[in-house]
């Protein structure tokens, strides 16, 4: 029986590692990696499967003859583990800072510390390998103390913050939505358990260099990941995503916004009631005109957009489809989930005028549902969403 659950185990980080590709599969599968937001997302779902496989692999290095070669893949294993771990929570607490708040340069310090701690790894903090004395045993990398101390402090203390960013989601939520509250307090709970309980058992293995029983943390992360899933990307109505929107909605107000074509036609805007009227077809020929010389003076920049233009305490926040892009022109701060509501209009509005954007022919009212986009910026709506994260 025992060898059966050391078996089972041998190759459950397997599962571990799929579960979490296929999070980041799915949000590339949705378009969801345009922002700060679903860019660290995306990179701590890839991360968390790395640390699986590398676990994976670790747990399956045969004693070779001769026995370098099997040292030289354990070597390579476990530091693809440690590394993949760092990097795991490194953008999980990325992903968590900017999710309830939004993204500040101050924030590249924890990457900063991250590299560092990496270097450590790979420089100086493994110390020797525990080979296989018999059937069924691991490979165990024995890590220098003070090394592995300073490596044990990051995971933690790394965590505890992303932690305490999602008790902040679930004080965000909770006034919201009961419902939402509990799939906020449940991701909270669930990231605590197992890294508390994963911890706890991979250093209590390692203390005692266990050889029988692969450390579970990376796959116990299986539970992080479908809570996540279950979180982000529910089958209901309800949107955490849309609740952030609206508590972050507060830093800005939005004064008007702007549809506009590929080659700079005007499709159709919306000023706030009691805005001045500024003149739409100069605003939009201009904007054209500053994207053009941005991209003509800077080869650099070539194929590529503007995404804000700040003056003052204004920002003109762009954000591009496939044939069209919106203006939004704002006081106050920009939000990813901002960002996010625009372009899922954008791409709905692209999919409900298809043909007509394909044989574009510079008349707004050939357009259908221009109002409805424009509009929705200007209302509060119910807790409804297209995307997850």
């Amino acid at each position: 029986m025992a060898d059966i659950l050391t078996e089972i185990l041998r190759h459950a980080p397997l599962v571990s590692a799929a579960a979490w590709f296929s999070l980041a599969a799915l949000q590339v599968y949705r378009d969801r990696w345009h922002t700060w937001t679903e860019t660290f997302f995306l990179f701590a779902c890839f991360f968390a499967g790395m640390y699986a496989v590398g676990d994976w692999l670790l747990f399956n290095v045969e004693p070779t003859i001769p026995p370098d070669v099997g040292i030289r893949n354990a070597t390579f294993a476990a530091l693809v583990s440690v590394t993949s771990l760092s990097l795991a929570v490194n953008f999980f607490l990325l992903f968590s800072l900017v999710y309830v708040d939004r993204m500040r340069r101050s924030y590249w310090t924890f990457m900063i510390v991250t590299v560092g701690i990496i270097f450590m790894l790979w420089a100086f903090s493994l110390d020797h390998l525990l080979e296989p004395r018999e059937t069924g045993t691991l490979w165990v990398p024995v890590f220098r103390s003070d090394f592995f101390a300073i490596f044990l402090v990051y995971i933690l203390v790394y965590g505890v913050l992303g932690i305490r960013n999602l008790y902040r989601l679930y004080t965000i939520v909770r006034g919201s939505s009961k419902a939402l509250a509990r799939r906020a307090a449940g991701l909270m709970v669930t990231f605590t358990a197992v890294l508390c309980l994963g911890l706890v058992t991979n250093g209590y293995l390692g203390l005692i260099q266990n050889q029988r029983i692969p450390p579970p943390f990376s796959t116990l992360l299986i539970l992080v990941a479908g809570m996540a899933y279950y979180t982000l990307y529910p089958s209901g109505r309800e949107r955490i995503s849309e609740a952030i929107r609206r508590f972050q909605a507060r830093r800005y107000n939005i004064k008007a916004v702007f549809l506009t074509f590929e080659d700079g036609t005007l499709i159709g805007s919306k000023v706030r009631p009691g805005e001045k009227v500024i003149d739409q077809d100069v605003f939009g020929a201009t904007l054209d005109v500053i994207q053009n010389f941005m991209r003509t003076s800077f080869p650099i920049l070539r194929g590529k957009w503007l995404s804000s233009i700040s003056h003052g305490n204004y920002t003109l926040v762009l954000e591009r489809g496939r044939r069209t892009y919106l203006t939004a022109v704002l006081d106050g701060e920009e939000t990813d989930q901002l960002r996010r509501q625009m372009r899922d209009g954008l791409l709905r509005f692209e999919a409900e005028n298809r043909n007509v954007l394909a044989n574009w022919q510079g008349i707004p009212a050939e357009a259908q549902g221009t109002e409805e986009l424009l509009g929705m910026f200007f209302i509060e709506e119910p807790l409804v969403e297209a995307s997850g994260i």
